[in-house]
C-alpha cells in the first residue's frame, strides 16, 4: 500500500479494533462476574458444612462429659467463637449490601459496554466496505514489488556460488581403525582413504533451476568417483583387537602372502606424511575435507586441519536427529539410505562382479573380502551427502570461503611470519637424529670445521618433533611435523615462510665429549627431508636460545622496540573481550582465519587475591611485571581459545586492578615465538614485531 491508502483505511481499522477490544473486555468482565458468583456459592456450601460439624462437635462433647470420660488436655482444641448462621453464610450485613451493589454495577456496566462495542463495530464495517475496493489494487501492486525485490536478493545469493569452488578441492576422508592396548580400547589407524569427484556437481555451479541430486540421478556411489589415496597402514602399536566386523581387516591383511588385495601397505609415518602433503594443497588449491565424525579420523592420523575447511556430516543440523531439545548424530548408513537412496556397509557372502574401468563398478569401493566397512565407500557416501546439500550448507555458514567474504582475502592480507620454537622450554623432543654421528662428522659445506665461531649447515635429515600427553592413564604421542607441513602450505592461515626449532648447545656437551673428546661445538643447522622450510638449529655451546632469539628478532630492529610506555595503547578488559569475540556484525564470517586487525597483550601489575593467583599460575604470570600473555586471532581455534581466557579473566572480581591490557596491531607482526619461558617472553614482547604464545596456546592453534 502507498501512504494515502494507509491514512484512508486507518480510521476504519481503528473503529473495528476498538469495538472488538471493548466487546472482549465486556465479555471478560461477564465471565469474571459469573465465576465470582460460582465461587460465592461454593463458599456458602463450605460454611454450611462447617456449621453442621460445629454443632455435632458440641453434642459429642456433651455426651462425653455425661459418660464421665474427659478429654485429655493436650488434645483439646481451642474453642472457636460461635458464629451466627447468617454470619457464616453471608459474612454480615455490610458484606451482603456490598455484594448487592456490586452485582447491580457489574450487570449495568457489562450491558452498556456490549452495546457500545456493537455500535462501533457496525460503524467501522460500513466504512470498510467503502475503502476495500480502492485498497485492493494498491495492495496487489505493492506485493508484486516486494516479491520482485526478494527474488533479486535470492538471485544475488545464488550468484555468489559461481566460482565458489574454483580455488577449493573438495575431498572425502574416512579411516578404518583397529584396537590396541588393554582390551583393544585404543583406536589405531589401519586404513586411510581419500576420494573426490572428477567434476563439480551441477547444484554447486549456481544455476537457480538446479535441484539437489535425486535418487533417480544417482545410481551408484562410484559414479565420477576418483580415489586419490587408499592404503593399509601398519599401526604404531601392537594390535589386540582387529575389529574385523567393522574394519574388514584380519591378521592376514598385513602378511606378505596376501597378494589378493591390490591395496598397498605402508607405515604410519609414511601415511601421515602423504596425507599431510595431500591436504596441504591439490593443484595449488585449498583442500576442503568432508567426512563423518572426522574428529576420530584426525585423531587416528594425529594431524589437524583448519576448521573453516572441514565439513562433518555427523554435525550438520539437517542430517541430525532431534529428540525434544537435543540433537543427535545419525549413522552414515542411515543418511545414505534416506538422503541418497543407496545402501552402504552391506555385507555379502559372494564377492561383487568385476566391471570395466570407468563404468562405475561396485567392486571399486567395496572390500575384497566383503567383511566389514569399506573406507572408500564411507568416504564417497560422506562426499555425496555434502554435495547433496552444499548450497544450504555453505549458506548456513555464510559462505566462508568465497573471495568476497573474507575467507581468502583475510589470509592474504598479512605478510608471512617466521615461527620459532624454544625447544629447551617446551615439552617437545627431537626424534630420529643420531647426535653422536652428527657431532662426530663435520658438515660437508664447512670450510673450517675447527673454527668454533663458524656457522655451518648440514645436509637435510629425517627427524620428527614429538610431544607426549597423559590422558586417563593413556599416553598419547603427537608428531608435530605434519602440523608444520600443513601450516607451511600456501593457503594456510596464518602464512608461515619458515619453522625453526632451536635447542641449547650446552645440552649436547656430554654427547660431543664422548664422541670426539671436544668440550665445545659450533652452531649446527639442518633442515628436514620433508621440507626445506622446517629447520632444526643447535646453538653454539655457550650461547643460550634466549640470547640468540632476542638478538635475532629484537636486537637489530631498534625501531620496533617499544622502549617507552607512552607508545602503549592501554584498553579495558571488556574492550579486549569484544575484540576477540566472534561478532558477525564486525566480521563477515565467523570462520574467517587470521581476520583480526589487532591483538591484546596482558601483563600482571599487582598481587591479587588467592583466586587471582590460581588463574595467574595457569597463564604463567606468577609474579608482577614478569611475563605476558598474548591473546590473538592468528587462527580460528586460537581466537576462540584467547576469547575464553579473556572471559575467564573478566569473570574474576577486581581483576582489572592488577592487570594491564595493551592493544597492538596485527600488521606489525613479523615473528611468532612458542615458549613457556617467562623471562624470554618479557624480553621479546618489547618489540611489536614479535608475538609469543605458550605451548598451551600452540596446542590450540592448529
Amino acid at each position: 500500500m502507498n501512504n494515502g491508502t494507509i491514512i484512508d483505511v486507518l480510521p476504519t481499522y481503528s473503529y473495528l479494533l476498538v469495538g472488538l477490544a471493548v466487546f472482549l473486555i465486556s465479555t471478560m468482565l461477564a465471565v469474571i462476574h459469573k465465576r465470582r458468583n460460582n465461587a460465592a456459592a461454593v463458599e456458602d456450601e463450605k460454611k454450611k458444612e462447617q456449621l453442621a460439624k460445629a454443632s455435632f462437635r458440641v453434642r459429642k462433647s456433651n455426651l462425653m462429659s455425661i459418660a464421665g470420660r474427659g478429654v485429655r488436655r493436650n488434645n483439646r482444641k481451642k474453642k472457636q467463637p460461635r458464629l451466627n448462621r447468617d454470619q457464616l453464610i453471608t459474612g454480615g450485613e455490610s458484606d451482603k449490601a456490598a455484594a448487592s451493589w456490586y452485582e447491580w454495577l457489574m450487570s449495568s456496566f457489562v450491558v452498556h459496554m456490549m452495546a457500545r462495542s456493537l455500535s462501533i463495530i457496525s460503524f467501522g464495517y460500513l466504512q470498510l466496505l467503502d475503502n476495500v475496493s480502492t485498497s485492493s489494487n494498491t495492495t496487489q501492486s505493492s506485493t508484486q514489488q516486494q516479491h520482485r525485490h526478494t527474488g533479486s536478493r535470492r538471485n544475488k545469493k545464488r550468484a555468489n556460488l559461481e566460482g565458489y569452488y574454483d580455488n577449493i578441492a573438495v575431498v572425502g576422508l574416512d579411516c578404518e581403525m583397529v584396537g590396541g592396548g588393554r582390551n583393544g580400547m585404543k583406536s589405531l589407524l589401519a586404513r586411510c582413504s581419500v576420494v573426490t569427484l572428477d567434476h563439480i556437481p551441477a547444484q554447486a555451479i549456481g544455476n537457480n533451476n538446479t535441484q539437489p541430486e535425486s535418487r533417480q540421478s544417482l545410481t551408484s556411489l562410484s559414479q565420477n568417483l576418483v580415489v586419490l589415496y587408499d592404503k593399509y597402514v601398519i599401526p604404531k602399536e601392537k594390535i589386540t583387537d582387529y575389529r574385523t566386523e567393522w574394519s574388514g581387516i584380519t591378521k592376514s591383511t598385513y602378511s606378505n602372502n596376501n597378494n589378493n588385495s591390490s591395496i598397498p601397505i605402508v607405515s604410519f609415518q609414511q601415511c601421515q606424511n602423504e596425507i599431510t602433503q595431500l591436504f596441504a594443497s591439490i593443484s595449488n588449491r585449498k583442500v576442503m575435507v568432508v567426512g563423518h565424525a572426522l574428529e576420530n579420523d584426525f585423531e587416528a592420523l594425529e594431524i589437524t586441519h583448519p576448521i573453516s575447511l572441514i565439513r562433518d556430516t555427523a554435525f550438520f543440523v539437517p542430517y541430525m536427529r532431534q529428540v525434544r531439545t537435543k540433537l543427535y548424530s545419525r549413522k552414515l548408513s542411515v543418511l545414505s539410505s534416506e538422503e541418497l537412496g543407496i545402501d552402504i556397509q552391506q555385507q555379502s557372502e559372494h564377492p561383487p562382479p568385476l566391471e570395466d574401468e570407468g563404468s562405475g563398478g561396485v567392486s571399486m569401493i567395496q572390500n575384497d573380502s566383503m567383511v566389514g566397512h569399506s573406507s572408500v565407500e564411507d568416504a564417497a557416501a560422506a562426499l555425496r551427502l555434502y554435495w547433496n546439500r552444499c548450497i544450504e550448507w555453505e549458506h548456513s555458514l555464510g559462505y566462508p570461503l568465497s573471495s568476497g567474504s573474507g575467507g581468502v582475502a583475510a589470509t592474504s592480507e598479512w605478510d608471512p611470519l617466521s615461527m620459532y620454537l624454544d625447544g629447551c622450554n617446551l615439552p617437545v623432543a627431537m626424534r630420529g637424529v643420531d647426535f653422536k654421528e652428527l657431532f662426530a662428522n663435520p658438515p660437508q659445506d664447512s670450510d673450517d670445521a675447527s673454527n668454533e665461531n663458524s656457522s655451518t649447515t648440514d645436509q637435510p635429515r629425517s627427524f620428527s618433533i614429538t610431544s607426549r600427553k597423559r590422558d586417563k592413564g593413556n599416553v598419547h604421542t603427537t608428531d608435530w611435523m605434519p602440523v608444520f607441513l600443513s601450516a607451511l602450505s600456501p593457503n594456510a592461515a596464518p602464512k608461515l615462510d619458515k619453522v625453526s626449532i632451536l635447542w641449547d648447545g650446552a645440552k649436547y656437551r656430554d654427547i660431543l665429549k664422548s664422541s670426539n673428546g671436544k668440550q665445545k661445538h659450533q652452531r649446527r643447522v639442518f633442515s628436514s627431508e620433508m621440507s626445506d622450510s622446517i629447520v632444526a638449529e643447535i646453538t653454539k655451546d655457550g650461547d643460550t636460545v634466549d640470547d640468540v632469539l632476542f638478538d635475532r628478532l629484537c636486537g637489530s630492529d631498534e625501531s620496533a622496540v617499544a622502549g617507552s610506555r607512552s607508545h602503549q595503547q592501554i584498553i579495558p578488559l571488556s574492550k579486549a573481550v569484544n575484540i576477540l569475540s566472534f561478532d558477525t556484525a564486525n566480521q563477515t564470517s565467523a570462520l574467517a582465519e587470521d581476520s583480526l586487525s589487532h591483538y591484546v597483550v596482558i601483563r600482571r601489575k599487582g598481587g591479587g587475591s588467592k583466586t587471582h593467583r590460581r588463574l595467574f599460575d595457569k597463564l604463567h604470570l606468577r609474579r608482577p611485571d614478569e611475563g605476558a600473555v598474548c591473546l590473538s586471532g592468528l587462527t580460528n581455534k586460537l581466537q576462540r581459545h584467547s576469547w575464553k581466557l579473556a572471559r575467564e579473566l573478566q569473570r574474576e572480581k577486581g581483576i582489572e586492578k592488577v592487570i594491564e591490557c595493551e592493544l597492538r596491531r596485527r600488521q606489525d607482526l613479523k615473528h611468532l615465538v612458542v615458549t613457556d619461558d617467562v623471562y624470554l617472553t618479557e624480553r621479546l614482547m618489547r618489540s611489536h614485531a614479535v608475538v609469543v604464545v605458550s605451548f598451551m596456546q600452540f596446542s590450540n592453534m592448529f
